[in-house]
């Protein structure tokens, strides 16, 4: 899961390591460092990252050298370092990507997707690589496959069922302009928590409740402090593999074609592991009782209400429209 920054020294130690890409020679093909703030156990980099890097280990495409859990700087810094030269792939979700091309934040947007196929259609669909294609236009860096994170769920120490139900609620979401109007979308009071400290501002009562794929839940035991699993399903969360557009044309055409297969190869592991864990964990929770699981949610009355939040003021308000209606 997302971990705390290591702050600025990570850009002195990449300037002295030199970490930019490794051009392929007759010793071999080339090395690229990917970064990302992801925990080792998380499907991101068990399923995603960890795998891509398996993968390219032999053949003819490049090597990947992982460096998971923040340690080279937040997704912020990464992007930073990818947009000058210091590093070479990167994960990083589309809150982070719409600081460099706004647009891209629609994908953050609450009920803008109805579920991880409508979301990984749109990433792939003509009107979706627009998108990606103005980030690599405008600022050099080239989204090699959108990976799913999971469907976001609400924690609460009642149950929540309509909009109603969250009035007055101070829900903690992420700092990022989109998350804190789908907080207000939704009918909640938002709180921008910084995620480290979430587990404590709901042990303390600082924050009513959180939101977040039930994998994250369960790995930052949010469960513990919260007695219900509200199903609201109100983001179908995702994180995009990015490359440095530099980097990529220093390649060969094999092993670009080497790189991307396997990028979409480690996209569909980690979709597959994602929702396998989601029902293991949904099963044992449910044999035990707690949280207790609340499934009768009316995601209608709440996609609604976002839909009226979203329909206007936003760069990307059109564009929210379109995929509601999957005009793509």
């Amino acid at each position: 899961m997302r971990a705390s920054s290591i702050g600025t020294a990570a850009f002195a130690i990449l300037a002295a390591a030199g970490l930019a890409a490794c051009g392929g020679t007759a010793d071999g093909p080339a090395t690229l460092r990917l970064a990302h703030v992801y925990e080792v156990s998380a499907p991101t980099h068990r399923c995603g990252a960890a795998r891509l890097a398996d993968a390219l280990a032999e053949g003819d495409g490049p090597r990947v050298q992982v460096f998971p859990t923040a340690q080279l700087g937040n997704e912020a810094e990464l992007l930073e370092q990818l947009a000058t030269g210091q590093l070479d792939m990167a994960i990083a979700g589309p809150s982070f990507l719409a600081a460099w091309h706004e647009p891209i934040g629609v994908f953050d947007a609450a009920y803008v997707f109805d579920d991880l196929d409508h979301q990984s259609a749109f990433a792939r669909s003509e009107l979706g690589q627009q998108l990606w294609d103005g980030l690599r236009e405008g600022h050099g860096m080239r989204v090699l496959d959108n990976w799913a994170y999971g469907e976001r769920h609400i924690t609460a120490r009642r149950p929540i069922r309509r909009p109603e139900d969250l009035r007055g609620f101070r829900l903690r979401l992420p700092h990022a302009r989109v998350w804190q109007e789908s907080g207000r979308a939704l009918g909640a009071s938002p709180m921008p928590i910084a995620f480290s400290e979430v587990y404590m501002a709901l042990q303390q009562g600082i924050a009513d409740g959180q939101e977040n794929p039930i994998v994250t839940i369960k790995t930052m035991g949010f469960h513990e402090v919260q007695t219900h699993l509200n199903l609201t399903g109100h983001s179908q969360s995702s994180t995009q593999l990015v490359i440095a557009e530099r980097v990529w044309e220093r390649l060969g055409e094999a092993q670009q074609s080497v790189l991307l297969a396997a990028a979409r190869e480690a996209g569909e592991g980690v979709r597959t592991c994602i929702e396998t864990a989601d029902r293991e964990i949904l099963q044992e929770w449910k044999k035990a009782g707690t949280p207790r699981i609340v499934d009768d949610v009316n995601r209608e009355a709440f996609r609604q209400r976002a839909r009226r939040h979203f329909a206007s003021g936003f760069v990307w308000s059109d564009l929210y429209g379109r995929i509601q209606r999957r005009e793509y």
